[in-house]
């Protein structure tokens, strides 16, 4: 009888362990950085300084502009993809910008967030909200960024 209720609490921890660990794998952030259609893919060959980790580009599009990083952590798809829009300050003439390293800085509030491995999540204030990531693929040597 002692065994039998070991093990039936055993499985209920196990249940709800695995049930918050299936809830915290949804995607319920949603940005406040205004959506804005993006679909475009640049070739590899022709941004050198994508090659390595830690190399980012900054392009036109999204809401103030997109800042794609090889972040390196997986193989077939290294390259992470940001909107540059600080989302303290919510503008389009508050475009973060890239300090030479992996950390994006807002010039209107003086936000920082990190880039390479830290998923865009901000690391000084006054923002508190992540910067708005894009999906990425990488094939072929093009790299595609969409929503």
């Amino acid at each position: 009888m002692v065994q039998l209720s070991r093990n039936l609490i055993k499985t209920f921890l196990v249940f709800i362990l695995v049930s918050f660990g299936m809830n915290s794998c949804k995607d319920n952030y949603t940005s406040e950085v205004p959506y804005v259609y993006v679909n475009f893919s640049i070739n590899l060959a022709n941004k050198i300084e994508l090659e390595t980790i830690g190399g980012f580009y900054k392009s036109n599009g999204g809401y103030a502009g997109i800042i794609i990083i090889n972040d390196g952590t997986d193989q077939s798809q290294p390259f992470l993809a940001f909107d540059a829009t600080c989302t303290y300050e919510l503008s389009p003439a508050s475009s973060v910008e890239m300090d030479g390293s992996s950390i994006a800085t807002c010039p209107t509030c003086g936000s920082k967030y990190m880039l390479l491995g830290g998923y865009g999540s901000p690391i000084k204030g006054p923002a508190s909200q992540p910067l708005k990531q894009y999906h990425t693929y990488f094939s072929g040597g093009l790299i595609t960024v969409k929503n």
